[in-house]
């Protein structure tokens, strides 16, 4: 048997809520310590075809890197989406629980698996934050490659058919920063840092122009892609603490919501 509280216990020690981002809603959003808890879905987002979900495979607890509750609820009713899944959830009585930016800023959390997947590096520091917690990484590359090969690397690793990329394809790259999810706006803290390569999401039109003015291989992971390996990653991490008092079920109706036309 295991409570509520053992797992945010052990979540807290993973990821200390107080690493968040002070914009940032973290932690318990739904649900009571004392509930016994035999089932755990595990995904990025939380929805309303994931509290769907989450009712049919009799979920307690739901864990979310994404919170769904990001601002203030003023009224709980059937016009707003994220107040109709906090009602399916409490209906069902399903807890939901978020680590979001304490997960990525946390030393071998996000971010670090994130850099993980694109390439071996050394010298690990933070882009902002004080020690070995904060946003964003900056690193030497520890085997000295050339742009195209990262392109290869993420490509693979992040299951992605394209990939939208500012820079020289020979480029070597000695230096990389990055930020997992949307961080193109460190794009000038990593030329600060001096980053020959940055890799993030969200990308807007004068990150991109800054990049491309200031000699700086700029990468576009799409924010869902870069984000998503926290389904396994957390629920790895669960396996391994509580083994088979918990069963760990990993969402199949939290999607990619972009489409493309070919």
């Amino acid at each position: 048997m295991v409570h509520l509280a053992e797992i945010l216990s052990y979540l807290d020690t993973v990821a200390p809520q107080n690493l968040a981002e002070d914009y940032d809603n973290v932690g318990l959003l739904l649900g009571d310590y004392k509930k016994e808890i035999n089932r755990v879905l595990v995904t990025l987002d939380a929805d309303e075809k994931v509290a769907a979900e989450a009712k049919e495979q009799n979920i307690d607890l739901v864990l979310t890197h994404h919170p769904l509750i990001f601002k203030p609820l003023k009224r709980i009713t059937n016009d707003d989406s994220v107040a109709r899944t906090v009602t399916a959830l409490l209906k069902s009585d399903i807890a939901l629980f978020s680590m979001h930016t304490n997960f990525d800023s946390v030393k071998e959390g996000l971010c670090d698996l994130f850099l993980n997947k694109i390439c071996e590096t050394k010298n690990r520091t933070t882009i902002e934050g004080d020690g070995e917690n904060g946003i964003g990484r900056f690193a030497e590359v520890l085997k000295t490659t050339e742009l195209k090969t990262l392109l290869q690397n993420i490509k693979r690793e992040f299951s992605l058919p394209d990939i939208r990329y500012i820079g020289n394809e020979e480029r070597t790259i000695k230096t990389i920063a990055v930020c997992n999810g949307g961080g193109a706006e460190f794009v000038y803290k990593a030329k600060e840092l001096g980053a020959d390569c940055y890799v993030s999401g969200d990308i807007k039109y004068q990150h991109a122009r800054f990049a491309y003015e200031n000699d700086i291989a700029f990468i576009e992971i799409p924010h869902f892609a870069a984000e998503n390996i926290f389904v396994d990653f957390a629920a790895s991490l669960l396996k391994e603490k509580f083994g088979d008092a918990l069963k760990i079920v990993k969402t199949q109706e939290n999607i990619d919501i972009w489409k493309q036309y070919e």
